[in-house]
């Protein structure tokens, strides 16, 4: 029996990674992983017997990687606000490394919602504590003022992944080789949203 390489293994993950966040199930073509693995089809087959199953093993990775920024929303040694302000840290820090993740996700969701509903739902539930959950238990301990924790959660999603989504319309915009998210421009990303996170997390106390 052929032995798996795991170099190989490797090589083909990351091939359908940047085909499949690139082109989506439908899209990309086993073809060009293989061509772009350095490997022939037929080997291609004898690692992942078909396109949905090679698929499935990138976006679980994609998916679980994703959610593991959210395991500081457990971590009872800091104040809430403070675990809010590190998951933005790691939200943009991963999003900067995997900077077509979020579409990636949001796109192949949408194609097909009830497919990966479960999917999701399988992730989070082994990461702990959710931004909803951490927000209500703000507002009952009366850490945080009374907000819409949906409503935050959202805007907190979107001021981080949006940079990152619309980086073609500022390349556009820009006329010149686009928006980097370099060590300087993620700083001075966190720190504006974590300055709409103080502003809404604020107790009036007046």
């Amino acid at each position: 029996m052929q032995l798996k390489d795991i170099n190989t293994e490797e090589k083909i993950i990351e091939a359908a990674k940047n085909a499949f966040m690139k082109y989506g199930l439908y899209g990309a073509r086993m073809q060009d992983i293989a061509d772009n693995a350095g490997i022939n089809k037929a080997l291609l087959h004898y690692y992942f017997r078909n396109k949905e199953k090679l698929f499935d093993y990138v976006f679980d990775g994609a998916l679980s990687k994703y959610f593991e920024q959210m395991l500081v929303f457990s971590d009872t040694s800091l104040p809430i606000k403070e675990r809010i302000f590190k998951y933005i840290d790691n939200i943009i820090d991963f999003l900067s490394e995997y900077p077509q993740m979020s579409m990636f996700i949001i796109k192949e969701i949408s194609v097909n919602e009830e497919l990966f509903y479960e999917k999701v739902q399988n992730i989070k539930k082994d990461k702990g504590v959710h931004l909803i959950a951490l927000l209500n238990e703000g507002m009952e301990k009366n850490e945080i003022p009374m907000i819409d924790p949906t409503v935050v959660m959202m805007n907190i999603h979107s001021l981080c992944a949006y940079p990152f989504l619309a980086s073609p319309i500022f390349k556009a915009i820009e006329k010149s080789s686009g928006v980097s998210f370099h060590d300087e421009e993620n700083q001075k990303l966190k720190k504006s949203v974590k300055e709409f996170v103080d502003f809404k997390l604020t107790l009036n106390k007046n």
